[in-house]
């Protein structure tokens, strides 16, 4: 589901549409907000801290006429900012920490969220690869992740080195294709 369906869901059908926004959002935002407690908190305080972030999100979506701007980033945002807050908090509960330690911690935890979404991106570059069929995926698959040449690729899938220059050609085509209706550019 892209952020436009998403979008519309979310005006039609409320809790449909946030169940959708949670379902597709739900891990990112675990990741961003574990990044930050991970040291200082405990599971109760990661998943309080989660449930906060989309019961925000809710709320934003509740008193927009229209919603508009990147869903993923929206979620982000406000992951990272109530993960900031009950980072706060906790270390100053706790007395155990020093600022030092929680300013390097808050530093960090911004690769996090790169990490993450590169990771995200990996996965439907992956899945989108295997979608080619075969013999496409395993040329993509030993050219540019084993970095194997076309004639050695030949030797695996028994075909030529020019056959298998063509159909790689032809594959990076069509993945490119796909990637584009999920909204990657590439």
């Amino acid at each position: 589901m892209n952020d436009n369906e998403l979008r519309q869901l979310i005006k039609s059908y409320p809790e449909k549409g946030q169940r959708a926004f949670y379902d597709k959002y739900f891990n990112y935002v675990y990741t961003i907000v574990f990044s930050y407690l991970k040291n200082c908190g405990r599971t109760e305080d990661v998943d309080e801290c989660v449930g906060d972030v989309f019961a925000q999100c809710f709320l934003y979506f509740d008193k927009q006429e229209t919603i508009e701007g990147d869903m993923k980033a929206l979620a982000a945002s406000i992951a990272r900012r109530r993960a900031v807050d009950a980072y706060r908090k906790l270390v100053k509960h706790s007395g155990n920490i020093s600022i030092e330690e929680c300013e390097e911690e808050l530093r960090s935890s911004e690769d996090v969220v790169e990490t993450s979404e590169t990771s995200e991106l990996r996965q439907i570059l992956y899945s989108k690869v295997k979608e080619l069929g075969e013999p496409e995926s395993t040329i993509i698959i030993h050219k540019y992740y084993y970095g194997r040449t076309s004639t050695e690729i030949g030797e695996i899938v028994s075909m030529s080195g020019d056959v298998v220059r063509v159909k790689c050609s032809r594959a990076i085509k069509k993945l490119r294709e796909m990637l584009v209706k999920v909204g990657i550019n590439g």
